[in-house]
């Protein structure tokens, strides 16, 4: 594909890269099980920790930020969602990873 403004914008570039993130989802007590559910059930994202009161780390492996801001949309989509943050983002380039 080639590299334009466009492509680039719609995250639309093929690239090494591995785009690591970690966000906190706070969610309703009652709905804690269904929106790890939901969150669980997307591509690339997983639950590592929570508590029962209703707060949620949850972590994104993706190929850019187009996917991360796919991922926190779908899961704000969720219902018993209340809030998500991004609190960290970290870009792997896969052929720095190999040495």
């Amino acid at each position: 594909m080639k590299l334009s403004r466009r492509n680039f914008l719609r995250g639309q570039v093929s690239s090494s890269e591995v785009h690591i993130s970690s966000l906190v989802v706070h969610c309703r007590a009652d709905a804690v099980t269904t929106v790890i559910a939901g969150i669980s059930a997307m591509p690339d994202a997983e639950v590592p920790e929570h508590t029962e009161q209703g707060k949620l780390v949850v972590l994104l492996e993706t190929d850019n930020e187009s996917g991360i801001m796919d991922r926190i949309s779908a899961i704000e989509n969720l219902s018993g969602v209340i809030n998500t943050v991004l609190v960290y983002h970290q870009i792997d380039n896969e052929t720095e990873a190999t040495t």
